[in-house]
């Protein structure tokens, strides 16, 4: 090996420890940047010439030095799909276990404004009929307990109902984000494709992408692969919503079905935050998916079964003016079956008979119109109907009915919270095995520095030495005589 070769050798080892150095400040300069991946310069000898010439007879051949093949990501792959995959049911039990507090807080129970509280003050007040038939006092009572019985239906049904709109407002505004998210990974997919065509690889912009990724599957349920041309795809259910430089967006119909732009096909997430909304927009209870749906639906049975049993006892008694047929709530026709589409909840109110300025004597307490005043045999008969099972009710009384209603729904809640907390647990611990693997150490980084600084020096202490040889050889040499 020639004396200027060994400078060639230093010099490879200067350029190669300062680029370790540039790419160790650019770490810890990174080291609180959202998404970063730590990366490192994966170094190689330089092998020597294969055919020696002259200077064969000097020895071995040790090599032209080092050179960089690359300077990579520390990124584990695996951590990144377990992620994406335990972040995605994440997404879903966090909203199923929000919208279900929300409706938690709208029955408000218990509580004094409850529906069950609300029940036994109106059945409290017919008891209070039935000791005192004849007063008007206790009559008012009656009338204003019926009232609150049937604000209260109204009240928790119009609060379902917004949430119902709420939810579809924020249906599409994660569609909207969705789209967002899926326009910026595919400019991301050009500017990397750009990038890597001189033979650079662009991690920073992969460490960008790959942060949009981990958000995107939040929301939806996602498949991401790259194919050998660096063709960077992701799908929801097999249908591409990003490929390459392409995003193909997606939107809500006039019907709220999420649908593909291009192709009008439904979309059909399986899980994220868009199916936990999806879920709580339109459970009604089949294949067990409860959302407000379900819910609106038994509080109209609920209302449907009072009016009707309490309608049908009390227009066959009569009021102290002798009056017999009085309804005792209206809004609907109590005659015909319960039909799912109409919303009783909403409708029922305190009939006009009872609202009307001769109303409380029209408050069927008698059985008996020749018994007048003092009969209370139907306003016992109503008072036995909190008692009584109903086929509408599923062989339920009304208190049970209510409670039942309210315990399955703090059942719902409660497991939605379990499982948001699991999946937090879950999704918390494979973020730090992802953290250990691809985060940024700054006690690691320093001790690199440290070894490519002294590297540096040392290379540059083997050229001094090479130029006092050279020195040596050019203008020391074969002086001796002059």
């Amino acid at each position: 090996m020639s004396t200027f070769q060994g400078l060639e050798i230093a010099k490879t080892g200067l350029f190669v420890s300062q680029k370790a150095l540039e790419v160790t400040g650019h770490n810890i300069a990174n080291a609180n940047t959202p998404g970063y991946t730590r990366q490192v310069v994966d170094m190689a000898s330089i092998a020597p010439p294969t055919t020696f010439g002259m200077y064969d007879q000097w020895g071995k051949a040790v090599g032209e030095g080092v050179k960089i093949v690359d300077i990579r990501q520390v990124r584990d792959q695996f951590l990144d799909n377990q992620y994406r995959r335990e972040n995605k049911f994440l997404g879903e039990w966090e909203t199923k276990a929000e919208v279900l507090s929300a409706i938690e807080n709208i029955f408000d129970e218990p509580s004094n404004s409850g529906i069950t509280a609300v029940l036994n003050d109106f059945f409290n007040s017919l008891q209070e009929l039935s000791k005192n038939p004849e007063s008007l006092t206790v009559r008012a009572e009656v009338r204003e307990r019926a009232i609150a019985l049937a604000d209260t239906f109204n009240t928790v049904y119009q609060h379902l109902y917004d949430k119902l709109n709420e939810l579809n407002s924020t249906i599409q505004s994660r569609i909207a984000e969705i789209n967002s998210y899926a326009e910026r990974i595919s400019r991301l997919n050009g500017e990397i494709y750009r990038f890597e065509l001189s033979g650079q690889v662009a991690n920073d912009l992969r460490d960008q992408r790959n942060l949009l990724v981990d958000q995107l599957s939040k929301l939806v349920n996602i498949t991401t692969y790259e194919d050998a041309n660096g063709n960077f795809r992701i799908d929801i259910g097999g249908q591409a919503l990003v490929s390459g430089t392409t995003a193909f967006t997606m939107s809500m119909d006039k019907n709220g079905n999420v649908i593909w732009d291009l192709t009008k096909s439904p979309v059909n997430p399986s899980s994220g935050v868009l199916k936990g909304l999806l879920d709580m927009r339109d459970g009604d209870g089949t294949d067990g998916v409860k959302g407000i749906p379900y819910y609106m639906d038994q509080w109209n049975k609920l209302a449907y079964n009072i009016a009707k049993s309490l309608n049908e006892v009390h227009s066959q008694g009569y009021g102290l003016d002798k009056s017999t047929g009085n309804l005792l709530f209206g809004g609907f026709d109590t005659s015909l079956p319960y039909d799912k589409t109409i919303p009783y909840a909403q409708l029922i109110k305190v009939s006009s008979d009872i609202l009307a300025s001769d109303g409380l004597l029209k408050i069927a307490a008698a059985k008996d119109p020749t018994a007048l005043p003092g009969d209370n045999r139907n306003a016992l008969e109503l008072i036995a109907l909190r008692d009584r099972p109903l086929d509408g009710l599923d062989k339920a009384t009304f208190d049970d009915f209510a409670r039942s209603l309210i315990s399955n729904l703090g059942v719902d809640a409660e497991q939605a919270n379990v499982m948001k907390k699991n999946q937090e647990v879950m999704v918390k611990q494979i973020d730090l095995n992802r953290q250990s693997t691809s985060g940024v150490s700054l006690d690691e980084e320093m001790t690199n520095m440290l070894k490519y600084q002294k590297s540096y020096a040392a290379c540059a202490r083997v050229i001094t030495a090479m130029d006092e040889l050279i020195d040596t050889i050019i203008n020391r040499m074969g002086i001796v005589g002059r």
